[in-house]
């Protein structure tokens, strides 16, 4: 007897909507309910009905799935769907629709746009709690999910004023008249400025190759200090500053609260009071969203502070985020409706994977980035680059830089191709140029998820592979959209984004420097290669530059990266070393300073100059430019002197080490005057640097730099004791 399979089930959302509004309900407008997949395809859409429910369906997936349910505006048949509902302020929640569960309730509170007085009694309060990691030497933002983010009005500075003692009213009548150093900080919430942080090895999104000097930073105009400048120069504003008694001051200090706010963050700030006035919840994404209703007659812009609380091993309650002092982390006039961002450094604040939505056509998969940056700025596979890319310098990225150490793939995709398209597993491989055969990557890759166990939140590993299917080996699974229990969770953000491992300086080393192919192909179920046009699946790129916010995509087939059922993408791989960082002797009127004292005697007259010379080269690179920056600083004591143009910031080496004075060979000559700078005897370091601009997608691979350091002192002729010992 032949056996009946049984019909897949259907996954059933109620909407239950309260409609903040009038009695009049031809006044409302016309609302829909959507569901969407968290790769972003339509399950389902109806409109809401007068009673503000809403009923939408859809198929369940075999292993669960995580839905994102909206409550928007009616869009027109042109209009785009998700992108045009969050982009218009749509409603959200992200729904977990699990096999055992066939009906969810959801409820919404929505105030339409339509009322006046609604719109400004009701303030809308939106954001996302992202806490900041460090991973290998990168700074990361991870969502924080299933946070309570509690939300606080401060008083306005027309009630904090009377609160504060006629001593400080003139304290701040000091401070205004003479702005302290440091500059004040704007905008709010307040950051003092701070000093850049310094140079390091580790690449940001955005970041180039060849910044590498430090950067001060200017006033900015329109900042609190700029003008508190301008506002100085008039002397009415002078006279009523100097002479106004505290009372008068005090309604003076009411029109200048832009000026008042910053002085009492960094001076006065236990003067603030503040009230709880509403909470939100963060979902796996660490958005938040909720409002608070401030009457009709409140037409200041309210002025809010954010905290956040954390439930960890299923019962204990943790303040994750609480800035202090108030008066520095406020959110002065907020606007509101629109986005705040927090962050949090807590150690115990617990975090999901980063979801940045993407935007792509159905059945996508997502060939992202390799480490932490995207594809867009790698020539061949960014669209914005095709134009200045050509056969020597594909590969690279928009720097010039080419790639070298562990690299790692990024691959996302679409959560609906396991369970819609039996899609599960894919596979990167590798090879030296444009011909030959394909070498499978088998290096170790999984992810974590975080569930309770007896009380105890625990981290297990999910492997992907390299697994073998019906004797096909080195497959690697397409990570399920929701783990088994649990949600998924980042404990190490380099290893839990990798999708595939190129341990590019054992099968590419330095001999072997050149152009690279990355290929993926994906496997259905059953380990069988995947026809890619018959199922609908394309390869996207991304186009954004930002990995962090929403991803723009573009189709990889129009930019040639589609062979077949594989995605093909080149790199320019190069581990080798820079070969020199030598400081030659430095001679004056020709006569080098010896290797054991290093001494030149300069003549009182005529004048000298000292030649200062040194080589710096990496061996390849591409048309007139090679893989290397180099840097050369010259110091008297501990004063770094100006040089002229080859020194800091760092120059980029010509390709294959070739300079204007031979093969990698640079120089610099200074007068003696110029040099001991009112100095009888001076003494003097020559630093040399050169940095391989090789990267992982990570760091810079600063193991391929080079150095030298080089002392020499000037002093005048004539007797001199022996330096003999």
């Amino acid at each position: 007897m032949a056996e009946t399979k049984n019909p897949r089930k259907s996954i059933a959302v109620r909407l239950r909507l309260e409609l903040l509004e009038s009695e009049d309900a031809s006044d409302r407008p016309a609302v829909v309910a959507y569901a969407y997949s968290s790769g972003g395809r339509l399950l389902d859409s109806r409109p809401v009905d007068k009673e503000g429910n809403a009923l939408l369906k859809f198929p369940a997936a075999l292993e669960g799935m995580s839905v994102r349910v909206l409550v928007g505006p009616k869009l027109d048949e042109a209009q785009s769907g998700l992108a045009e509902l969050l982009r218009r302020g749509a409603v959200e929640r992200h729904l977990r629709a699990d096999l055992d569960t066939q009906e969810y309730q959801i409820d919404f509170q929505i105030i339409p746009d339509v009322w006046f007085c609604w719109l400004r009694s009701a303030c809308f309060v939106r954001g996302t709690l992202l806490k900041r990691v460090r991973s290998g030497g990168v700074d990361i933002d991870l969502p924080v999910c299933e946070a309570t983010v509690e939300i606080y009005e401060v008083d306005a500075i027309r009630l904090v004023l009377p609160r504060i003692p006629d001593d400080v009213i003139e304290r701040i009548r000091e401070i205004l008249l003479v702005p302290p150093k440091p500059p004040l900080p704007d905008p709010p919430p307040f950051r003092f400025p701070q000093p850049e942080p310094p140079v390091d090895d580790f690449l940001r999104v955005g970041q180039s190759i060849e910044s590498l000097a430090t950067l001060a930073r200017p006033i900015e105009s329109g900042s609190a200090q700029a003008r508190l400048g301008e506002r100085s120069l008039s002397p009415e504003y002078l006279h009523l500053l100097r002479s106004a008694p505290p009372a008068q001051l005090r309604r003076i200090f009411i029109d200048l609260e832009d000026l008042i706010r910053p002085i009492l963050c960094r001076h006065f700030p236990w003067f603030v009071r503040m009230d709880r006035i509403a909470t939100a919840r963060t979902d796996e994404c660490g958005h938040f969203r909720t409002f608070f209703f401030r009457g009709c007659h409140n037409t200041d812009a309210p002025d809010l502070y954010f905290k956040a609380k954390q439930v960890l091993f299923g019962f204990f309650s943790v303040t994750i985020l609480e800035p202090l002092p108030v008066a520095c982390h406020t959110h002065w006039d907020y606007e509101c409706g629109t986005e705040v961002t927090l962050y949090t450094r807590h150690p115990l604040a617990h975090t999901c994977p980063p979801c940045p939505p993407v935007i792509a056509p159905d059945n996508w998969v997502l060939v992202m980035a390799i480490g932490n940056f995207p594809l867009s700025r790698i020539r061949g596979t960014g669209l914005s680059l095709q134009a200045t890319t050509d056969s020597t310098n594909i590969g690279l990225t928009d720097g010039g830089a080419p790639w070298g150490g562990l690299l790692r793939p990024r691959i996302e995709f679409d959560n609906l191709l396991r369970d819609s398209l039996g899609v599960k597993y894919y596979q990167v491989s590798w090879r030296k140029g444009s011909a030959g055969d394909f070498h499978p990557m088998t290096g170790d890759v999984q992810r974590h998820y975080a569930h309770m166990t007896a009380g105890q939140l625990v981290l297990t590993p999910y492997p992907l592979g390299p697994q073998t299917v019906n004797g096909v080996p080195n497959l690697f699974e397409i990570p399920p959209a929701l783990p088994p229990e649990g949600q998924w969770s980042l404990p190490d953000v380099i290893e839990g984004t990798t999708s595939a491992k190129f341990p590019s300086a054992e099968l590419a080393p330095a001999v072997e420097h050149g152009k690279y192919q990355i290929k993926v192909d994906l496997f259905d179920i059953n380990g069988a290669p995947v026809n890619i046009a018959a199922k609908g699946i394309r390869f996207v790129v991304p186009t954004s530059i930002d990995l962090s916010g929403t991803i723009e995509t573009t189709d990889a087939a129009a930019l040639g990266l589609v062979s077949g059922n594989s995605f093909i993408m080149t790199l320019h791989v190069d581990n080798s070393p820079c070969n020199d960082a030598v400081i030659d002797a430095p001679t004056l009127n020709g006569m080098p300073a010896d290797d054991n004292c290093g001494v030149l005697r300069y003549p009182v007259s005529p004048p000298a100059s000292v030649v200062m010379g040194w080589r710096a080269s990496h061996p390849n690179g591409v048309a007139a430019e090679g893989f290397a920056t180099y840097s050369f600083r010259l110091y008297r004591g501990v004063n770094q002197l100006v040089l002229p143009p080859v020194s800091p910031p760092p120059q980029r080496l010509p390709a294959g080490g070739r300079a204007l004075i031979g093969a990698g060979a640079f120089s610099d000559t200074e007068t003696v005057a110029d040099l001991l700078g009112g100095c009888t005897v001076a003494g003097f370091s020559e630093n040399l640097y050169v940095a391989a601009m090789a990267i992982d997608g990570w760091r810079r691979l600063h193991e391929y730099d080079r150095s030298a350091v080089r002392a020499f002192v000037l002093a005048p002729q004539g007797p001199q004791p022996s330096t003999t010992p």
